[in-house]
């Protein structure tokens, strides 16, 4: 609080005058009066009240020492508890979006480890196990949950209503009934809806190899909670047949099985390959994309950290980028905004990447106009 010149120079004033005469006996207290009523006249005469002491001048120090002593009961630095949900894997390795959504954090003065603290909770891997998670990440205390995809975030939706939660990256929040809308979500649920552009991943690879037909979606089965598994294929397998795909379903519960998936796949026919961008096969992704290579599969990915391992062609929205801005929505949360008035943010550009190196390996020849829409060519 800033206080005016004129205030300090009266509290000076007053004190410098009065404060020798308040140590003055009492026997001596007419000495006292007289000198105060010869201060009084000579102010009176100058215009400046200064003897009477202003009651701004009160008031305004009444305030500085209220504030003063409000601002010393608070602490440096307010240390905020955040948890972070998603489905993990079976070897417990840390989600690679908790990375840029830290960043964020810090971008915006929450470091952790001095006034942030992160209680990552998954659930190996395992959708049955994310409800005993939930539960303890809400039983913990948390003031705001990040969530990674639909499955996690519908099941903390059902462990709390009253902890805040943001997701970094889910499609169709609308639909899953996650909010009530992308304007004003409702609840205690809000974040960042991403579009996995599965019809034009499709659309891009129709381009890419006109002839080919067979194509087979590699996801993992534990990834999905009860209930959403069905959801998922049929949406894929509408977006595939309206181009004239074929499309065969290759679950699998492990990396370790995605080789003999894609073996048997490639025996009956199989010429490509979409691989779904959850966390298991994504985390195996230098395994997974390989091993399409090797079995003469043309790969398609609708998450960009699949590109640079080998993707032949790879379209979406950034979902790094995603949960570097969910830090914003989580800020607003802890500063005391309501999940239920934050409008679900959607993206607004994609990125194409094209490996020409996986196409030469493949004896593909991606057609130019591909290569002119691409945001980045892999050579």
């Amino acid at each position: 609080m800033l206080i005016s010149e004129r205030v300090v120079r009266d509290w000076w004033q007053f004190w410098h005058r009065r404060s020798p005469d308040a140590r003055v006996s009492n026997r001596n207290g007419r000495f006292e009066r007289a000198l105060a009523r010869r201060h009084q006249r000579e102010d009176w005469r100058q215009g400046n009240r200064v003897g009477r002491f202003s009651p701004f001048a009160a008031l305004s120090l009444l305030i500085l020492m209220v504030g003063a002593t409000a601002v010393l009961a608070q602490p440096a630095s307010q240390v905020r508890h955040v948890g972070f949900f998603w489905i993990g894997t079976p070897d417990g390795a840390p989600s690679p979006s908790l990375a840029p959504f830290l960043e964020g954090m810090r971008e915006r003065g929450y470091v952790e480890g001095r006034n942030l603290v992160i209680d990552a909770r998954d659930g190996r891997g395992d959708a049955a196990r994310l409800g005993a998670e939930a539960a303890a990440l809400v039983a913990s205390g948390v003031e705001v949950i990040v969530t990674q995809g639909s499955g996690p975030t519908a099941v903390a939706k059902q462990a709390s209503s009253r902890v805040p939660i943001v997701f970094g990256a889910a499609g169709d929040p609308v639909g899953r009934g996650l909010v009530a809308s992308l304007a004003r979500p409702g609840g205690n649920v809000t974040g960042r809806a991403i579009d996995l552009g599965w019809s034009k991943a499709y659309e891009i690879l129709r381009e890419a190899a006109p002839a080919l037909r067979r194509v087979g979606l590699l996801y993992h089965v534990q990834s999905f909670p009860p209930g959403y598994l069905p959801i998922f294929l049929a949406e894929r397998q509408a977006a595939a047949a309206a181009l004239g795909f074929e499309l065969a379903l290759l679950p699998v519960s492990s990396v370790d099985d995605v080789e003999p998936a894609l073996a048997g796949f490639a025996r009956d026919g199989g010429q490509a390959l979409i691989v779904n961008g959850d966390p298991v096969l994504m985390t195996g992704r230098g395994v997974v994309l390989p091993l399409a290579l090797r079995y003469r599969l043309a790969s398609v990915c609708t998450d960009l950290r699949f590109a640079r391992a080998g993707c032949l062609l790879t379209y979406g929205d950034d979902v790094s980028d995603s949960f570097r801005q969910a830090a914003g929505t989580v800020d607003r949360i802890l500063k005391g905004a309501k999940p239920a008035d934050l409008p679900i943010e959607q993206p607004t550009q994609f990125t194409l990447i094209v490996n020409t190196k996986t196409a030469s390996a493949l004896s593909l020849t991606i057609p130019p106009p591909i290569l002119a829409r691409a945001d980045e060519v892999i050579e």
